[in-house]
């Protein structure tokens, strides 16, 4: 393919992924280069989405199942059927957080990230996952505080579906076979 081509392509996809951003006035955040989420951005997200779905991927950098989760995440987007946003839930001034945005980046550069509203969500690390999971959880998923969470979101807003660690049916460490029972369904 000629080279310039590739780059306006390049332009092209990066302008229209980075427009359903635009469409949420999302802010940075001042401590990082992290997006700022609280639910009703993930909502306008997946709203302002150019694929049927969205996934949420909830992360906290010292989380050992969410690290090994997190691969899984990035090849959902690979269906084409599915925007992936990760959403951190150290708070925004926590040290952590810049390991979790590198870890982020070691794994795929493409990916979009935010982090939690300090003002929405306090600072404790905790306390932001518990106020999230209440909040997101739809009434037909069992609401449980863990971390490393699948928001299942569609274009017209509707949270479809939350994982926790039940839907591993005692086998954590596999998240492919969790997503091929519990989320995969849900976008074909």
């Amino acid at each position: 393919m000629n080279k310039n081509i590739y780059l306006l392509l390049l332009f092209i996809s990066v302008s229209l992924s980075g427009q359903n951003i635009s469409n949420c006035n999302l802010q940075k955040s001042d401590a990082s280069d992290a997006l700022k989420f609280d639910r009703n951005d993930m909502i306008c997200l997946a709203k302002n989405s150019d694929k049927p779905y969205t996934i949420f991927y909830t992360l906290a950098s010292w989380c050992a199942p969410c690290r090994l989760h997190f691969p899984d995440a990035v090849e959902l987007e690979k269906t084409g059927k599915v925007n992936l946003f990760v959403v951190l839930v150290e708070s925004e001034e926590d040290k952590r957080l810049v390991n979790a945005i590198n870890f982020i980046k070691s794994i795929s550069e493409n990916v979009k990230f935010g982090v939690l509203k300090d003002e929405i969500y306090g600072t404790r690390t905790g306390k932001r996952n518990k106020t999230l999971a209440i909040e997101i959880t739809p009434q037909h998923n069992e609401m449980i505080n863990d971390y490393g969470k699948f928001i299942l979101i569609d274009r017209t807003g509707t949270i479809l579906y939350v994982t926790n660690w039940k839907d591993y049916n005692k086998d954590w460490q596999n998240s492919k076979k969790m997503l091929e029972n519990k989320i995969l369904p849900l976008i074909k």
